[in-house]
């Protein structure tokens, strides 16, 4: 495994607030040296470069001259050389024999001081064809030319003093480093303190996520009074916990409220194969009343569960809609019309039936129906009127039922179609003993088809629900 892969892996095992850590310190140190080098670059390009310029400068105006005085030596005057210097430049004139002729400077150091102070490896911005020395706390430039008149070489020196602080660039230097080496503690610092103080709120959200369980969905994540993306993490967190809670609560009330509803009809069962085992089957009369028992109770059971295992379908988005065009009349004729030849204690009538096409799933719309038909049955007296509306309003249907029961109280009217919610009256007729189930599911067949339902009621006067049932759209 190669080094940058174990180093990946090394990292990746880190903290997220160590990562952070080390992720800021290092763009800090690369920030450090861009800013240094850019420093050094810009005071070494402004040390040797103008030096560099008016020692070339100086050179070429004294080659001017000396190439004057080829054409008139009679013309010759030193003062001429001095002035042909820009200001820092030193010349020195050496002739065959090693004596200086011509000095700008004479308190310049020696050319053998200069010779002993060179530097064998000079800076990488000094130019190749010049000598640097150091003398002293100097930094000293040097470039020659020679001469040649009458057979007489002379070597011409041209100093410069690139700086005269070196002892100050080693002291900036050294201090530059310090600064650096306390910065990025610094930053490592500042960067560990900050990554803590940002990954607080997330390290809280885990450890309550740890502490949260089935059992104790209480716990919320706190919320500070700061309007950054963590707070808001919080407040989606929180949400979905509040809905998870919630599911779970429904949940665990579902399964209560299932298992009470299978508790009554497994016990009815269970009593009377008890009795019949008890008292045996020599009554005849008697067996087929308690068989027919069993058999309503059965029936009630096996109702019940396939009212589960269809909300349980919805829950889980499981219960499929075979959706087409359908002639809404047909459907509510045909159900009434069935109603009116099964129900023989009530009236039964339906006023008006509208023609109308609508785009649903037809078992269960007619299923939807139905629950609320049985419901008015169930919640009115015998003698009682159930009535069916069908009318256009624009592009919905109205469809109505009305009843003139025992009325709902307006405090349970927004309970109704919750799951296993039973109105309790004393005025309940005695087959008014349902699960609670129908209009949980009729609520769900409603809003699968877009239907919006609205309950008109009044205490012993009956109860009215209409149905807000869009038209299929014309292709």
């Amino acid at each position: 495994m190669s080094v940058i892969r174990r180093l990946k892996r090394r990292v990746n095992g880190f903290e997220i607030s160590t990562k952070i850590t080390l992720g800021y310190a290092l763009c800090f140190v690369v920030l450090l040296i861009v800013i240094n080098f850019a420093m050094w670059l810009g005071v070494m390009t402004a040390l040797y470069s103008p030096a560099e310029k008016t020692i070339r400068y100086s050179m070429e105006q004294i080659k001017k001259i000396l190439d004057e005085l080829e054409e008139n030596y009679g013309t010759y005057n030193p003062n001429d050389f001095r002035g042909a210097l820009v200001v820092g430049v030193v010349l020195r004139a050496v002739d065959e024999r090693g004596e200086v002729f011509i000095d700008t400077d004479a308190k310049y150091p020696s050319i053998e001081r200069f010779n002993k102070g060179i530097l064998t490896d000079p800076p990488i911005f000094a130019d190749s064809e010049f000598a640097v020395a150091r003398i002293g706390s100097a930094l000293v430039y040097r470039a020659q030319m020679d001469y040649t008149h009458d057979g007489e070489t002379v070597t011409l020196y041209f100093f410069r003093t690139i700086t005269s602080e070196l002892t100050l660039f080693d002291n900036l230097e050294k201090f530059l480093l310090a600064l650096d080496f306390f910065g990025i503690l610094l930053a490592i610092g500042v960067g560990y303190v900050l990554s803590r103080r940002i990954l607080t709120p997330i390290k809280t959200m885990n450890e309550l996520a740890r502490e949260i369980a089935f059992e104790k969905m209480s716990g919320r994540i706190p919320i500070g009074t700061a309007n950054d993306e963590l707070n808001e993490l919080a407040k989606t967190l929180n949400k979905m916990l509040d809905r998870l809670q919630g599911g779970i609560n429904k949940q665990q009330k579902f399964v209560s409220d299932a298992s009470h509803e299978l508790r009554t009809p497994a016990a009815v069962i269970k009593g009377y194969i008890d009795f019949i085992e008890t008292y045996g089957t020599a009554d005849e009369e008697l067996l087929k009343e308690n068989l027919k028992v069993i058999g309503s109770e059965a029936q009630n059971m096996q109702a019940l569960l396939e009212n589960l295992l269809f909300l349980s379908r919805t829950d889980q988005h499981r219960q499929k809609l075979n959706k087409k065009t359908l002639d809404l009349d047909d459907i509510v004729g045909d159900i009434m019309s069935k109603m009116k030849t099964v129900v023989q204690t009530h009236a039964v009538e339906l006023t008006t039936n509208a023609p109308a096409k609508v785009f649903g799933d037809e078992t269960t719309l007619r299923q939807m129906l139905r629950i609320f038909l049985d419901n008015a049955v169930k919640y009115t007296p015998a003698g009682g009127l159930i009535s069916v509306a069908s009318t256009l309003a624009g592009n919905k249907v109205l469809l109505s039922i009305s009843d003139s029961g025992i009325g709902i109280a307006p405090e349970n009217q927004t309970k109704i179609f919750d799951r296993f919610y039973r109105i309790d009256s004393e005025d309940l007729v005695s087959e008014a003993n349902g699960s609670g189930l129908g209009l949980s599911i009729a609520k769900w067949i409603a809003d699968s088809h877009e239907i919006k339902i609205s309950v008109a009621s009044e205490l012993g006067k009956g109860t009215t629900f209409t149905l807000e049932i869009p038209t299929a759209h014309e292709s």
